[in-house]
């Protein structure tokens, strides 16, 4: 049983933990780059001299970016914004998956620079901006009779693979007490091209939100890029079944691998993740005996390594440790967080503690004196 501290006694951490977030996410330089280039390559998909504007294609974006949870890649810069190219087709049949997605990728192989940057995915049609991002556009058709929910096609199987990106971002934000709109109704008038959300501190997102970027640069680090480290999907809805509206990331992060631990404990074989939205889903699918194995692995010690986080003393050991979980960024954070105090010591005129620690940042041969920590642990 993981053993709890009081909500006040992590504020410090989680202060640094919402740092770390920051240094996570997209620089608002890169996020700015994405914006445009999303909406350029929507304008081009809806143009009016293009094949598919008879079908009246609305672009929308989906995925972490609709659920506000991207990281950058461990050791990379790219990250992933998901396009979706929703077309209007025939109400009482359904076109053939492979020509609709040929549609789409036809009308970008038109573009002399997209045509250069394309790879075609199974599900989608990816423009990789090298160091920067990947634009992954999914061709998607509405599900008629089912509200928000759509059909896209599989290139592999030939085809179509039913899809509520739309109602499982309500189902998500449901679980979280700050309000956001993020259901789409396909009968409203229609946007051509919704635009990108503006970049947002970490701050101003949810504990959840925060706990499932922290989850996925976990993951990034202990799997060090093996095929079998689970998928971001199944993290994301195992996050947001297990939060119960804590309202530090860290009390949220402890309330959430207990949940899934329990959720380990109790099942007999590999854990079944069902689609909140669509229980014939399931989200583990992808498991097998191994891989099943070390994601316990990885829960029961991601698990261990929080509750070591939050009974340590000094600020030397926690960025130390939390570089060992995080990567460098993780010490960043600490850093970052020791030069705010610092300053507002300074500009308050008060004194410093005595016997401060001293924490050397990695990128200078300076020190930073920080105040005694005393709040992680007994």
């Amino acid at each position: 049983m993981l053993k709890r501290v009081e909500a006040s006694a992590n504020a410090e951490l989680d202060q640094v933990l919402e740092l770390l977030c920051e240094a996570l996410q997209p620089t608002p330089t890169l996020w700015n780059d994405a914006q445009q280039k999303y909406r350029s390559a929507g304008e081009w998909l809806s143009a009016p001299e293009s094949k598919l504007s008879l079908l009246r294609p609305d672009i929308k974006y989906q995925g972490s970016t609709l659920l506000e949870t991207v990281v950058r890649p461990w050791l990379k810069e790219e990250f992933d914004v998901d396009l979706l190219c929703i077309l209007t087709t025939d109400k009482f049949r359904h076109p053939c998956p492979m020509a609709v997605y040929d549609l789409v990728a036809d009308r970008l192989a038109e573009h002399a620079t997209y045509r250069r940057l394309m790879n075609r995915k199974e599900r989608c049609i990816e423009l990789d901006y090298a160091q920067q991002f990947h634009l992954d556009i999914v061709p998607a058709i509405p599900q008629v009779a089912f509200g928000s929910k759509l059909l896209i096609p599989d290139r592999k199987q030939k085809v179509w693979i039913p899809t509520d990106p739309f109602g499982y971002a309500d189902w998500f934000y449901g679980r979280t007490p700050v309000t956001k709109t993020a259901s789409v109704q396909l009968s409203e008038a229609r946007a051509d091209v919704e635009p990108l959300p503006p970049a947002r501190r970490a701050g101003d997102i949810s504990p959840l939100q925060r706990t499932v970027q922290l989850m996925k640069r976990r993951r990034d680090l202990f799997f060090a890029g093996n095929g079998n480290a689970p998928k971001s999907i199944a993290l994301t809805t195992l996050a947001a079944k297990h939060y119960d509206g804590e309202v530090l990331c860290t009390d949220a992060l402890l309330t959430v691998l207990a949940g899934i631990q329990n959720e380990i404990d109790l099942t007999s074989g590999i854990l079944v993740i069902p689609n909140p939205v669509d229980h014939a889903e399931n989200l583990g699918r992808h498991w097998n005996d191994r891989s099943y194995a070390q994601f316990k692995r990885f829960i029961r010690r991601f698990t261990e390594e929080m509750v070591e986080l939050l009974e340590m003393n000094g600020w030397d050991r926690i960025a130390e440790a939390l570089e060992s979980l995080f990567g460098d960024r993780g010490r960043g954070a600490v850093e970052k967080y020791a030069r705010t105090v610092e300053a507002k010591r300074r500009s308050s005129g008060l004194g410093y503690a005595a016997g401060p620690v001293i924490l050397t940042p990695s990128s200078t041969t300076a020190t930073s004196t920080v105040p005694n920590h005393e709040f992680f642990g007994q």
